[in-house]
């Protein structure tokens, strides 16, 4: 009903008053089967036996809704249990319990889908890090996961079990052809849809959605050609120490600029790119956004003096509409989130203070970057859609 207008609301409600009155007063329950409601334990898992070529297996998994549509790697017990001594955690262990379906997630269900992804077992401490970062009441994915937005996961990893596990951060990172970053990728979204229930056209009510809703994105930061200190040491890590940080939202925005010879052209770029109206996280909204900086334009910026909390700063103070340039009701938003008069001529940023630009050095050669946005949008005082770090235990 968004932004339809009152006599709109009205004729939507006068033709569903009907159907909703109906099943109101005539609608009975059938009578419950006392076997469909059985619980079966989480842990171990069922096993069952299957005869057939692998086409037509993963033809099953489809029909059934236990994958996505990509093909799979049949999960014998024999592979999950390979799988499971990539970790010290117990298979029995409850993970999580996933929105919305609130499926049970074991740790050995975890070696499940890592086998179906095309997953090493020296994967799996990212998996389960990156679960346990889903999982924190901040980051709310029960509603990122049904909203209309086209949400994505976006996992950033920094430490050695980057290297070890030979997770890609230079150029292409966040594409393919890296297997760990998209069998990682694939596992997450496996788990989260899966597990959690969440495919469209219900609960998963994205109106279009993207390839991010497939395959999450999963990269390690490039810290080796960054100019700037790592995003874990930035939040109080040491370089032992390994994390991911875990987002969702986007889709992302690229930014490029091929032909500024000077440093304003390229911040005229990225002021212009973080500010474009049709994204959810504006009207300085009270949340994080990301942007992952390629070294080349991370470089440069670092070259002209500007540490990253002063390039945050910069954009803070420069990257900036007016509020009647967005979406009606922009102007109330930001009075709120900035405690002061705001009206649509004020320009205003697209996040309430500079510490929500979350940034993260990742990429190769070439001027690009890519601008993360969120997808909340005028909802006072509901604290989601942020970043989460957690550490990665072996």
């Amino acid at each position: 009903m968004g932004g339809i207008g009152v006599d709109a609301i009205r004729e939507k409600a006068d033709k569903a008053f009907p159907d909703i009155l109906k099943a109101a007063t005539t609608w009975k329950p059938t009578k419950a089967d006392p076997a469909k409601l059985k619980q079966k334990a989480p842990y171990p898992a069922e096993t069952f036996e299957f005869e057939g070529t692998t086409a037509e297996l993963n033809q099953m998994f489809i029909d059934n809704g236990w994958s996505s549509g990509i093909p799979i790697v049949p999960p014998t017990p024999e592979k999950v249990k390979a799988m499971l001594e990539g970790t010290s955690r117990d298979p029995d262990e409850v993970v999580w319990v996933v929105p919305p379906r609130n499926g049970i997630l074991t740790v050995e269900l975890v070696a499940t889908y890592a086998v179906m992804a095309g997953c090493k077992p020296e994967y799996m401490p990212v998996i389960l890090g990156i679960l346990d970062a889903l999982k924190d009441p901040a980051l709310n994915w029960l509603a990122l996961t049904t909203t209309t937005h086209p949400n994505g996961i976006l996992a950033v990893v920094n430490g050695p079990i980057a290297k070890e596990i030979g997770l890609a951060s230079g150029t292409g990172a966040a594409g393919g052809f890296n297997q760990a970053n998209t069998s990682i990728g694939y596992a997450i979204s496996l788990i989260t849809d899966v597990v959690g229930g969440s495919k469209p056209p219900a609960p998963d009510k994205s109106t279009l959605g993207w390839a991010g809703n497939v395959i999450t994105t999963v990269v390690a930061e490039n810290v080796d050609e960054s100019p700037w200190e790592p995003y874990s040491e930035e939040k109080g890590y040491t370089d032992k120490d390994n994390i991911v940080t875990v987002y969702a939202g986007g889709p992302p925005l690229n930014i490029a600029d091929h032909s500024s010879n000077e440093l304003d052209g390229v911040l005229r770029a990225f002021a212009d790119s973080i500010t474009y109206a049709g994204q959810n996280s504006t009207c300085a909204i009270d949340r994080d956004v990301v942007l992952l900086m390629n070294p080349e334009f991370a470089t440069l910026i670092s070259e002209a003096g500007y540490t990253k909390q002063q390039f945050k700063e910069w954009l803070w103070k420069n990257a900036r509409k007016r509020a009647g340039d967005f979406p009606d009701m922009c102007a109330e938003c930001a009075s709120v989130t900035l405690g002061m008069e705001v009206d649509a001529n004020t320009k205003i940023p697209t996040v309430s203070k500079p510490e929500h630009y979350q940034i993260f050095v990742v990429g190769g050669q070439g001027k690009h970057a890519q601008y993360w946005p969120n997808f909340s949008h005028f909802k006072d005082g509901l604290q989601d859609v942020t970043v989460v770090t957690t550490e990665i235990k072996k």
